[in-house]
């Protein structure tokens, strides 16, 4: 698991928590955010990868525990999964679930 900040991060096969100083006031925001954090933040450790789109599910709610879906695309067409599960203090994990 590693902290992501404003800076480009690792992201292993597991997960990378992000922590936002923001506030949320939608469960759109959730979405909107865990797409930008995909593109701008994510990279997998030892690989060059680079997401060019991602497109998350709205997520039900903004409660602690709730998990939505995300699927992004690499420079080479490939598509990725992650699983977003949203914590407390407008924090949320992104979890790799599924590669090309």
């Amino acid at each position: 698991t590693v902290t992501a900040m404003s800076t480009r991060r690792l992201v292993g096969s597991i997960a990378a928590v992000l922590g936002l100083a923001g506030c949320f006031t939608t469960a759109a925001d959730y979405r909107e955010e865990a797409e930008t954090f995909i593109v701008e933040t994510v990279a997998i450790p030892g690989e060059d990868i680079v997401f060019a789109t991602a497109r998350c599910d709205e997520p039900q709610s903004q409660d602690p525990g709730t998990e939505f879906a995300c699927a992004a695309t690499d420079q080479d067409g490939g598509t990725w999964r992650f699983a977003v599960t949203i914590e407390e203090g407008n924090r949320f994990v992104v979890s790799v679930t599924d590669r090309p």
